[in-house]
């Protein structure tokens, strides 16, 4: 019996150009498998400082933040560990008599501005924290644990900066910035 009978067809049962297509799709199925399911994410992730500013506070509710508070996953991981914080007059927009918009600092309320230590986030940009999206400008809602103050407090943070670090632990050496 020979491989290809006259038809084309390999051993008389299959076309081969059918075979090819069919290699071909799953050669294709097999990529985008390994590349979208089996690829390591943690190659993908690095460190990062975020800055939260948590707008128009009641002064007793400012106090509540403190360094090394910390957001954690539904899995106990620390997503944010809270690394400094700073109280401030809030500032609000009034209008003058005569019409113009001016920006002063509240008599009352104050803001928060807390910078946040975030393990492994995704260079790819695509950043989330507990499942909300990350972004310059954008506002997330983030549940901070206190052990100072016994249980959890919830704020709504606007997203003011983001910067890559090394992980904690791993900063550069002085000599190896320091070129001869």
């Amino acid at each position: 019996m020979p491989i290809l009978d006259e038809k084309g067809r390999l051993f008389g049962k299959i076309n081969l150009f059918d075979l090819l297509i069919i290699l071909l799709i799953v050669l294709v199925a097999t990529f985008l498998v390994y590349k979208f399911a089996f690829s390591p994410s943690q190659d993908f992730a690095q460190d990062c400082m975020v800055t939260l500013v948590w707008g128009n506070v009641e002064p007793d509710v400012a106090q509540w933040v403190r360094v090394g508070d910390q957001a954690t996953d539904g899995s106990g991981n620390v997503v944010l560990e809270v690394s400094d914080v700073t109280v401030r007059a809030a500032r609000v927009p009034v209008t003058t008599a005569d019409g113009q918009m001016l920006v002063i600092d509240h008599p009352h309320l104050k803001s928060v501005i807390l910078t946040a230590h975030a393990p492994k986030i995704a260079k790819t940009g695509n950043f989330e924290i507990k499942g909300q999206e990350l972004k310059l400008g954008i506002s997330v809602i983030v549940q901070m644990d206190a052990p100072a103050l016994g249980s959890p407090y919830k704020f709504a943070g606007l997203c003011t900066a983001i910067e890559f670090v090394p992980p904690k632990g791993e900063y550069p050496k002085l000599n190896d910035l320091v070129t001869p």
